[in-house]
């Protein structure tokens, strides 16, 4: 797109290096905005561009055809949240990803990738806050007891654990849930039978 630029503009009348147009007023000498050729091909190539680019073909009898390209590409889908997971739905992650365990036994929580996590215990682990540390927003890890069971799990520092224990039985199935205030994590785990 370009502004108008030619030596009769308003200079700055949007602002520093925004020009704009005037009438002009015969009666003190102020001369109207002169236009040229490019100014004009500028605004409509910008048009029509974005009207063809829809596949909509032009018509010199159609003055609704901007109207109906912003539409197609607004139904189009994902127009708008072209930077966005396709894992979200409705602002909620529905693809669980898999936690990790270090060579040290951390349970590792990527989230970058998610923030619905599962993990199964087969040994003791250490539920360790993600790094970086989310600003805020919730989670929830699945965190499944492989038997014989009783594997000790223990929170890193940056955890407070509000309600619940872990349940160490033969395949208990943990949920953890857990909310990110700054440089805190508070928990509330709950069991439930079945996967």
């Amino acid at each position: 797109m370009k502004r108008i630029d030619t030596a009769t503009k308003v200079t700055d009348k949007f602002g520093a290096g925004k020009h704009g147009f005037t009438n002009g007023n015969p009666t003190t000498g102020l001369k109207a905005t002169a236009l040229d050729e490019s100014w004009f091909d500028h605004v409509q190539e910008e048009i029509a561009n974005f009207i063809e680019g829809e596949g909509i073909a032009l018509d010199p009898a159609n003055r609704n055809q901007l109207a109906a390209a912003i539409t197609a590409r607004l139904g189009a889908g994902g127009y708008l949240r072209k930077s966005i997971s396709a894992t979200l739905t409705a602002g909620f992650w529905t693809t669980p990803v898999e936690a990790t365990v270090d060579e040290n036994d951390n349970l590792l929580l990527d989230a970058e990738a998610g923030n619905r996590w599962f993990a199964t215990a087969t040994g003791p682990l250490t539920i360790t806050a993600p790094d970086p540390m989310p600003a805020g927003g919730s989670a929830r890890l699945k965190l499944t007891m492989a038997a014989p069971g009783n594997h000790s799990i223990a929170f890193g520092p940056e955890y407070r654990v509000n309600h619940g224990q872990i349940n160490s039985d033969p395949n208990a199935v943990n949920l953890v849930h857990m909310e990110f205030n700054g440089s805190l994590v508070d928990v509330h785990i709950t069991q439930r039978s079945g996967a």
